[in-house]
Protein backbone atom coordinates (compact mmCIF):
# COMPACT_ATOMS: atom_id res chain seq x y z
CA UNK A 1 0.00 0.00 0.00
CA UNK A 2 1.43 3.33 -1.22
CA UNK A 3 2.02 6.04 1.79
CA UNK A 4 -0.05 8.60 -0.30
CA UNK A 5 -3.19 6.14 -0.42
CA UNK A 6 -2.60 5.57 2.95
CA UNK A 7 -2.89 9.18 3.90
CA UNK A 8 -6.03 9.52 1.47
CA UNK A 9 -7.93 6.80 3.30
CA UNK A 10 -6.89 8.37 6.68
CA UNK A 11 -7.83 11.67 6.05
CA UNK A 12 -11.08 10.56 4.45
CA UNK A 13 -12.22 8.77 7.54
CA UNK A 14 -12.03 12.60 9.05
CA UNK A 15 -15.24 14.20 8.95
CA UNK A 16 -15.35 16.95 6.04
CA UNK A 17 -14.14 20.40 7.70
CA UNK A 18 -11.23 18.22 9.46
CA UNK A 19 -10.20 16.24 6.42
CA UNK A 20 -10.21 19.61 4.73
CA UNK A 21 -7.90 21.03 6.63
CA UNK A 22 -5.48 18.23 7.56
CA UNK A 23 -5.66 17.35 3.54
CA UNK A 24 -4.56 20.66 2.87
CA UNK A 25 -2.22 20.93 5.35
CA UNK A 26 0.19 17.78 4.34
CA UNK A 27 -0.93 19.08 0.22
CA UNK A 28 1.24 22.51 1.42
CA UNK A 29 3.58 20.00 3.21
CA UNK A 30 4.30 17.96 -0.15
CA UNK A 31 3.79 20.89 -2.48
CA UNK A 32 6.62 22.68 -0.53
CA UNK A 33 8.85 18.97 -0.85
CA UNK A 34 8.57 19.48 -4.54
CA UNK A 35 8.82 22.85 -4.95
CA UNK A 36 11.77 22.50 -3.43
CA UNK A 37 13.43 19.26 -5.18
CA UNK A 38 12.31 20.99 -8.57
CA UNK A 39 14.95 23.79 -7.61
CA UNK A 40 17.12 21.80 -6.60
CA UNK A 41 17.35 19.96 -10.17
CA UNK A 42 17.20 22.73 -11.55
CA UNK A 43 20.04 24.67 -10.24
CA UNK A 44 22.31 21.50 -9.72
CA UNK A 45 24.35 21.76 -13.03
CA UNK A 46 25.51 25.28 -10.82
CA UNK A 47 26.46 23.08 -7.79
CA UNK A 48 24.04 25.14 -5.85
CA UNK A 49 20.70 24.44 -4.41
CA UNK A 50 17.29 26.13 -3.77
CA UNK A 51 18.13 27.18 -0.31
CA UNK A 52 21.97 28.11 -1.43
CA UNK A 53 20.47 30.08 -4.12
CA UNK A 54 17.95 32.10 -1.91
CA UNK A 55 20.42 32.69 0.68
CA UNK A 56 22.80 34.24 -2.06
CA UNK A 57 19.47 36.46 -2.66
CA UNK A 58 19.43 37.41 0.63
CA UNK A 59 22.97 38.13 1.27
CA UNK A 60 23.02 40.17 -1.96
CA UNK A 61 20.68 42.57 -0.89
CA UNK A 62 22.84 43.12 2.63
CA UNK A 63 24.04 46.21 0.19
CA UNK A 64 21.06 47.96 1.30
CA UNK A 65 20.55 46.26 4.29
CA UNK A 66 22.92 44.73 6.56
CA UNK A 67 22.13 40.98 6.92
CA UNK A 68 23.26 38.86 10.33
CA UNK A 69 23.37 35.00 10.57
CA UNK A 70 20.73 35.17 12.79
CA UNK A 71 18.07 37.00 10.08
CA UNK A 72 19.61 35.00 7.27
CA UNK A 73 18.25 31.73 9.70
CA UNK A 74 15.02 33.72 10.47
CA UNK A 75 13.99 34.16 6.85
CA UNK A 76 15.24 30.50 5.57
CA UNK A 77 13.67 28.48 8.64
CA UNK A 78 16.64 27.58 9.40
CA UNK A 79 17.97 26.39 12.96
CA UNK A 80 21.62 28.20 14.00
CA UNK A 81 23.23 24.94 13.03
CA UNK A 82 21.95 24.88 9.62
CA UNK A 83 22.91 28.40 8.92
CA UNK A 84 26.70 27.94 10.14
CA UNK A 85 27.16 24.91 7.90
CA UNK A 86 25.37 26.89 5.00
CA UNK A 87 27.45 29.46 5.84
CA UNK A 88 30.52 28.03 6.05
CA UNK A 89 30.13 26.16 2.62
CA UNK A 90 29.13 29.38 0.89
CA UNK A 91 32.54 30.89 2.37
CA UNK A 92 34.59 28.11 1.57
CA UNK A 93 33.24 28.05 -2.00
CA UNK A 94 34.57 32.06 -2.11
CA UNK A 95 31.07 33.12 -2.45
CA UNK A 96 30.03 34.59 1.01
CA UNK A 97 32.19 37.03 3.30
CA UNK A 98 31.74 36.90 7.01
CA UNK A 99 32.44 40.89 8.07
CA UNK A 100 32.67 42.55 11.52
CA UNK A 101 29.04 44.57 11.93
CA UNK A 102 29.62 48.11 11.02
CA UNK A 103 28.17 49.35 14.14
CA UNK A 104 29.19 46.72 16.39
CA UNK A 105 32.01 44.69 15.98
CA UNK A 106 30.82 41.76 17.67
CA UNK A 107 28.26 40.67 15.38
CA UNK A 108 28.85 39.70 11.82
CA UNK A 109 27.24 40.55 8.78
CA UNK A 110 26.84 38.66 5.83
CA UNK A 111 28.63 39.78 2.30
CA UNK A 112 28.38 38.24 -1.31
CA UNK A 113 31.85 38.24 -2.78
CA UNK A 114 32.02 38.99 -7.06
CA UNK A 115 31.58 35.20 -7.84
CA UNK A 116 28.12 34.81 -5.78
CA UNK A 117 26.75 37.96 -8.19
CA UNK A 118 28.17 36.54 -11.01
CA UNK A 119 26.62 32.96 -9.70
CA UNK A 120 23.21 34.70 -8.71
CA UNK A 121 23.03 36.52 -12.42
CA UNK A 122 24.03 33.33 -14.11
CA UNK A 123 21.30 30.97 -12.42
CA UNK A 124 18.32 33.68 -12.16
CA UNK A 125 16.60 33.22 -15.48
CA UNK A 126 16.95 29.44 -14.54
CA UNK A 127 15.23 29.88 -11.13
CA UNK A 128 12.61 31.92 -12.58
CA UNK A 129 11.64 29.34 -15.29
CA UNK A 130 11.35 26.65 -12.61
CA UNK A 131 8.67 28.97 -10.36
CA UNK A 132 6.91 29.59 -13.68
CA UNK A 133 7.06 25.93 -14.69
CA UNK A 134 5.91 25.24 -11.28
CA UNK A 135 2.99 27.19 -11.30
CA UNK A 136 1.67 27.15 -14.94
CA UNK A 137 -1.41 24.80 -13.97
CA UNK A 138 -2.48 27.29 -11.64
CA UNK A 139 -2.10 30.51 -14.25
CA UNK A 140 -1.81 34.13 -12.98
CA UNK A 141 -5.15 34.39 -11.08
CA UNK A 142 -4.61 31.17 -9.55
CA UNK A 143 -1.24 31.13 -8.19
CA UNK A 144 -2.48 34.60 -6.98
CA UNK A 145 -5.50 33.44 -5.11
CA UNK A 146 -3.32 30.54 -3.69
CA UNK A 147 -0.89 32.89 -2.34
CA UNK A 148 -3.41 35.43 -0.97
CA UNK A 149 -5.58 32.42 0.63
CA UNK A 150 -1.66 31.07 2.01
CA UNK A 151 -0.85 34.63 3.18
CA UNK A 152 -3.88 34.45 5.29
CA UNK A 153 -3.47 31.54 6.77
CA UNK A 154 0.31 32.58 7.15
CA UNK A 155 -1.18 35.62 9.15
CA UNK A 156 -3.94 33.64 11.32
CA UNK A 157 -1.12 31.64 13.10
CA UNK A 158 1.11 34.65 14.01
CA UNK A 159 4.03 34.80 11.32
CA UNK A 160 5.15 38.17 10.43
CA UNK A 161 3.93 39.64 7.41
CA UNK A 162 5.40 38.36 3.85
CA UNK A 163 5.81 40.50 0.49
Amino acid sequence: MSRTFRLDRLVASLPPRLADAVGASRLVLRLAAQIEQRLDTALAPEGITMRDYLALVLIADSEVEPLRPSDLGTTLDATRTQVTRLLDDLERRGLVQRLPGRGDRRTLELAQTPAAKELRERVASQVFAAYAEIWAEAGEQGTRQVRRLLGKVHKALGAPDLP
